[in-house]
C-alpha cells in the first residue's frame, strides 16, 4: 500500500535535487548522481537475485505440479491419515508459494517501471539544470555588462562635468578680461577728456596771448618756445595714443578671433551632446531590450514551472491509480483467500471418500479373507506372497514419498528465508525512499528559495536600471539646463561685446575727430608763429634799415 507514494516522493526528490543546482552546489549533484547509481546497482542486483528465486520456485512448482497427480493416486490408494494432511498442508504452501510468486512477479514489473521512470525523471532534471545554469550565467553576464556600462556613463558624465567646469573658469577669466577692458576703456576716455580739457585751456590762453602779442618780443620767444615743446609734447602724446590705439585694435582682432573660437567650442560642445544624447538613447534601448530579454526568459521559467506544477499532479493522479489498483489486488486476494477456503472443503471432501474407500476396501477385504478361506492352502501361500510384495511396493513408494515431501519442507524453509530478506530488503529500500522523500522536500525549499532569491534579484536589477535611468535622465536635463544657461551667459557677452565694440569704433571716431581738430588748430598755430616770424623778421630788417 505505501509503495506508490514513496516512489512518487523518490521521483520528487529527484526532480528538486536536480532542478535546484546553482554553480556553488557541484559538489552535492555529484554526491546525489553517485547516490543514485548505487540504488541503480541494488535495485539491478535485488531484480537479478530475484529472478534467480523466481527461477527456483518456479522450477519447485512444476515438480509439485508433476508430482500432483502422483498425489492423488497415492491418496486414494493410502488410508494413512497422516499422509493426507501432509498432503493438505502442501497443497496450501504450495498455493501460498504460487500467490507469493506472482506478489513477486508483479513487485519487479513495479521495480522496472519505477527504474525507467527514474531514468526519465533524471534526464529531464538533467536537462532542467543545464537550462537553470545557462539562465544563471545569462543573467549574470547582463549584469556585469550593465555595471560596466553604468560605469561608462558615469566615467563619461564626470569628464562632462570636468569639460563644464574647465568652460566656467574660461568664462570667468574672459569676464574678468572683459571687466578689465571695460576699467581701461573708461580710463582712456578720462585721460583723453583731461588731455581735451587741457587742450582746450592751452587754446584759450594761447588766444589770450595772442590778443596780448603787442607785448614784449622776448616774451613772445619765450612764449613761442614754450608752445613748441608743449608741441612737441603733444606730439609724443599722439604719436602715443595711435600706438595705444593700435593696441586697442589689435586686441580688438584677437578678441574677435577668441569668440569665434569660443563659437566653434560650443557648436563642438552641442555636437558632443547630440552626441551623448544619441549614445544615451542607444544605450538605454540595448537596456530596454535586455530588459525585455530578461523578462522572456523569465516567462519561459514561470511556463516551466506550471509544466512541472502539472507533472506532479499527473504524479499524484498516478498515486490514486496505483492506491485504486493496490485495493482491487487486495479484492484479488480476498477472492483467492476463498478460492484457497473452497479448495480445503474439496481437500476434506476427498478425504471423506478416501475414508470411503478405505472402508469399502476392508469391506472386500473381509470378504476376499472368507473367500480365500475357502480356498486351497496353495491359493493361500501366493495370496500370502501377493500381499507381501504388495506391501513391500508399498513401503518403498510411502519412503519415496517421505523424501519428497522432506525435499519440498526444506525448499519452502528456503524460501520463507529469502522471502524474509525481501522484506527485509524491501523496509531498508522503504526508508531510503523515505530518506529521500525528506531529502527531496529540503531541495524542494531550498529551490523555492533560490527561486524567491532569483525573482528578488532581477527587482532589484530592475529597480537599479530604473534608478539608473532616472538619474541618467536628471543629468541629461541638468546639463541641457546648463547648457542653455551657457549659452545665454555666451549670447548676453557677445551682446556685450558688440556693444563695446561699437562704443570703442565711436569712441576711436571721436578721438580720430579730435585728433584732426587738434592737427588742425596746429597746423593753425603753426601758420600764425611763422606769419609772427616773418613780421618779427620784417621788424628786424626795419629796425636795421632805419637804425642802421
Amino acid at each position: 500500500m505505501e509503495k506508490p507514494e514513496v516512489d512518487g516522493s523518490h521521483s520528487e526528490e529527484t526532480c528538486s535535487h536536480f532542478s535546484s543546482t546553482p554553480e556553488d552546489e557541484r559538489l552535492p549533484q555529484a554526491a546525489s548522481e553517485s547516490h543514485l547509481s548505487c540504488l541503480k546497482q541494488d535495485i539491478l542486483n535485488e531484480k537479478t537475485d530475484l529472478e534467480a528465486t523466481f527461477k527456483e520456485a518456479e522450477l519447485a512448482a512444476c515438480s509439485v505440479e508433476l508430482f500432483l497427480p502422483l498425489f492423488k493416486d497415492t491418496v486414494e490408494e493410502i488410508s494413512f491419515e497422516n499422509v493426507g494432511d501432509s498432503l493438505s498442508s502442501m497443497l496450501e504452501k504450495l498455493t501460498d508459494n504460487e500467490s507469493e510468486n506472482t506478489n513477486l512477479k508483479k513487485k519487479v514489473l513495479e521495480k522496472e517501471t519505477y527504474i525507467q521512470e527514474l531514468s526519465c525523471l533524471f534526464q529531464n532534471e538533467k536537462a532542467n539544470a543545464l537550462k537553470a545554469n545557462r539562465f544563471s550565467q545569462s543573467v549574470k553576464v547582463v549584469h556585469e555588462r550593465l555595471q560596466l556600462q553604468i560605469h561608462k556613463k558615469e566615467a563619461e558624465n564626470d569628464k562632462l562635468k570636468e569639460y563644464i567646469k574647465s568652460l566656467e573658469t574660461k568664462i570667468t577669466e574672459w569676464n574678468l578680461q572683459l571687466r578689465k577692458n571695460k576699467h581701461e576703456a573708461v580710463a582712456m576716455k578720462e585721460s583723453s577728456k583731461q588731455k581735451t580739457i587741457a587742450l582746450k585751456k592751452a587754446s584759450k590762453i594761447y588766444r589770450q596771448r595772442l590778443k596780448h602779442f603787442t607785448g614784449d618780443i622776448e616774451n613772445l620767444t619765450s612764449q613761442i618756445r614754450d608752445q613748441e615743446a608743449k608741441l612737441s609734447e603733444t606730439i609724443s602724446a599722439s604719436n602715443a595714443w595711435k600706438s595705444h590705439y593700435e593696441k586697442i585694435v589689435i586686441e580688438k582682432t584677437e578678441l574677435e578671433v577668441q569668440i569665434e573660437t569660443m563659437q566653434k567650442q560650443v557648436t563642438n560642445l552641442l555636437e558632443d551632446l547630440k552626441k551623448v544624447e544619441d549614445l544615451g538613447k542607444n544605450s538605454c534601448e540595448e537596456i530596454l531590450r535586455k530588459l525585455h530579454s530578461i523578462e522572456y526568459e523569465n516567462e519561459t521559467l514561470n511556463l516551466e514551472n506550471t509544466k512541472l506544477k502539472t507533472t506532479l499532479d499527473a504524479l499524484k493522479d498516478e498515486v490514486v491509480s496505483v492506491e485504486n489498483e493496490l485495493l482491487e489486488l487486495q479484492e484479488i486476494e480476498k477472492q483467492q483467500k476463498t478460492l484457497t477456503e473452497v479448495y480445503k472443503t474439496q481437500i476434506q471432501k476427498l478425504q471423506e471418500a478416501a475414508e470411503m474407500v478405505k472402508s469399502r476396501c476392508e469391506n472386500l477385504l473381509r470378504e476376499n479373507n472368507l473367500i480365500t478361506k475357502n480356498k486351497n492352502k496353495k491359493l493361500e501361500k501366493v495370496d500370502a506372497n501377493h500381499n507381501l510384495l504388495r506391501k513391500l511396493s508399498l513401503e518403498e513408494e510411502n519412503y519415496l514419498i517421505q523424501l519428497k515431501c522432506e525435499n519440498l519442507k526444506q525448499k519452502l524453509e528456503q524460501m520463507d528465508a529469502e522471502n524474509k530478506e525481501l522484506e527485509k530488503k524491501l523496509a531498508n529500500q522503504e526508508e531510503c525512499l523515505k530518506h529521500s522523500n525528506l531529502k527531496f522536500k529540503e531541495k524542494s525549499a531550498e529551490y523555492m528559495a533560490l527561486a524567491r532569491q532569483l525573482e528578488a534579484a532581477l527587482e532589484e536589477g530592475r529597480q537599479k536600471v530604473s534608478e539608473e535611468l532616472e538619474k541618467m535622465s536628471s543629468r541629461e536635463r541638468a546639463l541641457q539646463i546648463k547648457i542653455l544657461g551657457l549659452e545665454t551667459e555666451l549670447r548676453k557677452k557677445n551682446e556685450e561685446q558688440n556693444q563695446l565694440v561699437c562704443k570703442m569704433n565711436s569712441q576711436a571716431q571721436h578721438q580720430e575727430v579730435c585728433l584732426k581738430e587738434i592737427q588742425h588748430s596746429l597746423e593753425k598755430s603753426e601758420n600764425q608763429n611763422e606769419s609772427i616770424k616773418n613780421y618779427l623778421q620784417f621788424l628786424k630788417t626795419s629796425y636795421v634799415t632805419m637804425f642802421g
